[in-house]
């Protein structure tokens, strides 16, 4: 059975305008050129590595809008083919190919959920991953995401 590849994550250490062309993420591990970015409903192309942790990217891949993000918005890293069109259909099987399962076509990330059990008999589903917000100290809002991981 092979093995599922969980994508990396990383944040946006600054926010980041819609028309700006670069980004800067908490992290650069793992960034190459050509290399996919997905943070909020947006599909990045990473073009080059610049000074200062500074990323060079295509906004707007596969028909995704360009829009602003907000610093601290999770950033998912993959090659293009572990990004999708389409939400999953029926129940996960107990050895999925990516987590989460990301479509690029309405934003929606979904993660695989229950107990992978012996044979035919596995209780699985699939889990749209959801956000809350709350006040913090000092009025900080807060956003939570819900859930972060498959089970």
């Amino acid at each position: 059975m092979p093995a599922t590849v969980t994508l990396s994550t990383t944040t946006l250490a600054r926010s980041v305008g819609a028309s700006e062309r670069e980004i800067k993420p908490t992290s650069t591990s793992g960034l190459t050129p050509g290399l996919q970015l997905f943070v909020g409903d947006e599909l990045m192309e990473v073009v080059s590595l610049g000074v200062d942790s500074w990323v060079r990217v295509l906004r707007g891949r596969s028909g995704t809008p360009s829009v602003p993000h907000d610093s601290g918005k999770v950033i998912y890293l993959g090659r293009a083919d572990q990004f999708f069109g389409n939400d999953p259909v029926g129940a996960p099987h107990n050895s999925i190919p990516v987590s989460p399962h990301i479509n690029v076509t309405n934003g929606a990330i979904w993660f695989a959920r229950g107990d992978t059990l012996p044979g035919e008999y596995a209780r699985r589903w699939w889990q749209k991953q959801t956000t809350t917000y709350s006040e913090g100290a000092l009025g900080v809002q807060i956003e939570t995401l819900e859930p972060e991981a498959s089970t």
